[in-house]
């Protein structure tokens, strides 16, 4: 007899269950509790699972527990919710290239409201290639404890194929660095994969790290800047319009 092989996924991928070879983790978890599940069970962890459910997947799945991921430290991702950590801890491979697995918790805010089809959003691949660059820079990329901000300059992307919530991995490239008197500059590639296929979207960008109190600085000035602008434009069209109202009666004045 073959053992019996599922991909677990979070309850809220409802069309993507729909498939056969498929579980929604809360089924999985009840049949794991209740011992119902062969011992050669082959399990792929895919997305959507919670914290909570990770952690006692790895308790009911002893044996099997390292294939069970993780997600990056909150910090490094500069996430302030755990929940909204997309990637798992990140691997180096190469001196400029480096990989994470996709870690996709069914109640991150970028998949809150938008959530159709089978296949996970772009904007939710987006954030993670974001967070991606930003663990590998933190980690590998930039040295002191000085706190630093991530500006991004440009972001290009392509999508060639569905990611759907199964298991996935990014893997990052950096194609270039620069080291300017406000802060280093980085282009990278992010390409998110299931297993050893091509890439199925691809993101390129290029970001500047800032010292955390150079662009606070920076930003208040850009924003008075913006204000001024904005009060002036609203003082002259007040002006105009008060001038306009004026010259009926100036013209209903006998010569």
């Amino acid at each position: 007899m073959s053992p019996e092989a599922l991909v677990v996924v979070g309850d809220r991928f409802e069309e993507f269950l729909a498939n056969r070879g498929t579980v929604p983790v809360s089924v999985l978890l009840d049949r794991l509790r209740a011992g119902e599940l062969p011992e050669s069970l082959a399990l792929a962890i895919g997305q959507g699972l919670t914290d909570n459910q990770l952690a006692e997947l790895r308790d009911l799945m002893s044996g099997a527990a390292a294939g069970i991921p993780h997600r990056a430290e909150r910090a490094l991702t500069h996430k302030h919710r755990a929940e909204n950590v997309l990637v798992g801890p990140v691997r180096r491979l190469a001196e400029d290239r480096f990989t994470a697995d996709l870690v996709l918790d069914e109640r991150v805010e970028v998949l809150a409201d938008h959530l159709t089809g089978q296949h996970i959003p772009a904007i939710t691949i987006l954030e993670a290639a974001r967070q991606l660059w930003t663990v590998v820079t933190e980690q590998y990329l930039i040295a002191g404890t000085e706190r630093t901000r991530f500006v991004i300059g440009s972001v290009n992307s392509s999508f060639h194929s569905f990611v759907f919530p199964m298991p996935a991995t990014l893997r990052y490239e950096l194609l270039g660095h620069s080291t300017t008197p406000v802060g280093a500059i980085y282009r990278c590639r992010v390409g998110v994969h299931h297993g050893d296929e091509p890439a199925a979207a691809v993101v390129e960008a290029e970001y500047r790290v800032i010292p955390e109190k150079l662009s606070a600085k920076q930003e208040a000035m850009a924003a008075r800047r913006a204000i001024a602008a904005q009060v002036a434009a609203l003082s002259e069209a007040a002006e105009a319009e008060a001038g306009a109202a004026a010259e009926p009666e100036r013209a209903a004045v006998p010569a």
